[in-house]
Formats: C-alpha cells, sequence, structure tokens
C-alpha cells in the first residue's frame, strides 16, 4: 500500500474552468476562443529574502545561486528562465522559482550568504497565476484600485512589478515582456480569485489552464 501524498495545486480544480457569458451553454467548451487565458504556474519555491542592498557581496551572491540579478530600482523584478526575483522593499524581496524545491534552494542560498540575512519560506501560502489575452489589461484595470494605465503591449512597463489589491485581496502584480502579466496571489484566496475572474471575464471568454 502506498503512503505516497498527492501534492495538489491551489486551482487544481479550476484547470479547464470556462466562462463565456455571450455564449450558449451548449457551447461551454475550451474550443471556443477566449480572449483571457489564465495559467496557473506549478508548484513553486516562494523565499522572502531580507539582506543589505549596498552590500556588493550579498548582491553578487544571491546572483550566482540563482543566476539571477537582485532588483535594487523600487518597483522593479528581475526574471531568467524560470527564476524571478521581485523587489518589495530597500532591504526585502520575494524570489519565485517554478517547480523548484523551496528547502534545497533556501539551503543553496544560506550557504552563500554571510551577514545579517533572513530567509522564510513562504511557499505554502503563495501560489501565481498568469494572465494573457487580448482582454487581459481590460481585466487588470478594473480589478484593481492600481492604475495599470500604460501597461498595454508587451515592452510597456516590462519588468515592472506592484504590491496592490486585486478584486479585493493582495497581490504582487508584474509585467512580462511578452505582454502577459503575473500576479503572486495568497493561497488562501486562489479559489476566490479563480471564481471572481471566470466571473470579470465572462464577457470576453475566460479560460483557466495548468501551467
Amino acid at each position: 500500500m502506498s503512503n505516497a501524498i498527492k501534492v495538489e495545486s491551489p486551482l487544481n480544480y479550476f484547470h479547464g474552468s470556462f466562462n463565456k457569458s455571450s455564449t450558449p451553454d451548449s457551447l461551454f467548451n475550451n474550443q471556443v476562443d477566449c480572449d483571457l487565458v489564465i495559467k496557473e504556474a506549478p508548484l513553486s519555491a516562494h523565499l522572502n529574502l531580507r539582506g543589505d542592498a549596498s552590500d556588493s557581496h550579498f548582491c553578487a551572491a544571491v546572483a550566482e545561486v540563482l543566476a539571477v540579478a537582485l532588483p535594487l530600482q523600487p518597483g522593479t523584478y528581475q526574471r531568467n528562465g524560470d527564476s524571478s526575483i521581485y523587489w518589495l522593499g530597500p532591504s526585502e524581496w520575494l524570489i519565485v522559482q517554478e517547480g523548484a524545491d523551496p528547502a534545497s534552494l533556501e539551503a543553496a542560498l544560506r550557504e552563500s550568504l554571510t551577514g545579517h540575512i533572513s530567509i522564510v519560506d513562504v511557499s505554502g501560502g503563495q501560489t501565481c497565476i498568469n494572465l494573457r489575452g487580448t482582454a487581459a489589461v481590460t481585466v487588470l484595470k478594473k480589478s484593481s484600485v492600481y492604475d495599470f494605465e500604460g501597461w498595454d503591449g508587451a515592452t510597456a512597463n516590462a519588468g515592472s512589478v506592484v504590491q496592490t489589491t486585486f478584486a479585493k485581496a493582495s497581490a504582487a502584480v508584474s509585467n512580462r515582456s511578452d505582454g502577459s502579466y503575473d500576479l503572486v496571489i495568497r493561497r488562501s484566496f486562489a479559489d476566490y480569485l479563480a471564481q471572481w475572474l471566470l466571473d470579470a471575464g465572462g464577457e470576453f471568454g475566460c479560460r483557466i489552464e495548468q501551467g
């Protein structure tokens, strides 16, 4: 008898969900075109990092472990492959590495970093979703109090991240160079946000997929 524990992502039961308010029920399927596609990232390592941004050794060590430069400008992030580092404050960052083991990543950082630092594993409390499609920025604008004017297009504000509200839940929203948007959200709000997005995106056609 296997004792293996089945691990499911926060939006596991929403994968394949579809809504288009102007389409008859009989046509509700994944073949209908959608202007808003939501993809949930695979289970990932989410680490909160604190350290001295003015310490060149600290910045270099982080870059060496993650192969991503530590963002030092407010409201920016850096991404390379499946690894992202988000600026949260003058001495605070969020590291997200898709599909990675958080314990192994934390151990690698602790081995390389010296001095006064803090690394907290927050993987169990967060997840990341990606919004893409022609209606993505429209839904983004009507979902938040932040002014996303100018975030349209593949290069506008690419590399930016803001900490704001999204459908009354907290989120870190970033703009990728391919014109899509990543949202880091609390796991406890994932179910609510999935249902909210399906409703808000219904007028455009909205589908939730596994990343």
